[in-house]
């Protein structure tokens, strides 16, 4: 087969082309579909276990300690049948809304990721499955957004939002 000058260099073109898209299809899936593995650092890890121990207090019927994660300071907020500010507020409301073990039911926390937000801050999102009786309110499921502080006690949060 014999091609002339611009037949050959179209043809080198599309050659050139088509070994440009067979290696960049690739390096494109992997970045649409990560491999899973991940490395986390310290904070991130500190963070979660914030997250852990909460739903570890919540599933023993502890919504004191689960309440302990929270950031005592007036700016502190939570989003629970509304916007709540303040730790006192923040506890009336959870003691209001969650009254006794029934209506509280087993939670379980699911793709937990933990983000750092500079030095002193970090968001923390995941998914939730509470399984309680239908008569203290039926299961609910959702997700979950905190924004914490690194204090000197330790991560607390600062913001707290479940949809």
């Amino acid at each position: 087969m014999r091609m002339t000058g611009g037949k050959t260099q179209r043809w080198i073109a599309a050659v050139v082309v088509f070994l440009a898209v067979v290696a960049w299809a690739p390096t494109a899936r992997a970045q649409k579909e990560p491999d899973g593995l991940f490395t986390a650092s310290k904070e991130q890890l500190a963070v979660v276990k914030v997250v852990l121990m909460q739903e570890s207090a919540w599933n023993r019927g502890n919504l004191d300690e689960f309440l302990e994660s929270y950031k005592v300071a007036p700016e502190t907020q939570a989003i629970i049948g509304g916007s709540v500010r303040g730790m006192a507020n923040i506890k009336s409301a959870y003691h209001i809304n969650y009254p006794n073990r029934d209506s509280m039911g087993v939670i379980a926390y699911s793709n937990v990721e933990a983000r750092e937000l500079g030095e002193n801050f970090a968001l923390a999102t995941g998914k939730y499955h509470l399984d309680r009786p239908k008569r203290a309110g039926g299961s609910a499921e959702g997700t979950f957004t905190l924004i914490m502080e690194k204090t000197l006690i330790g991560w607390k949060i600062i913001f707290s939002e479940t949809t």
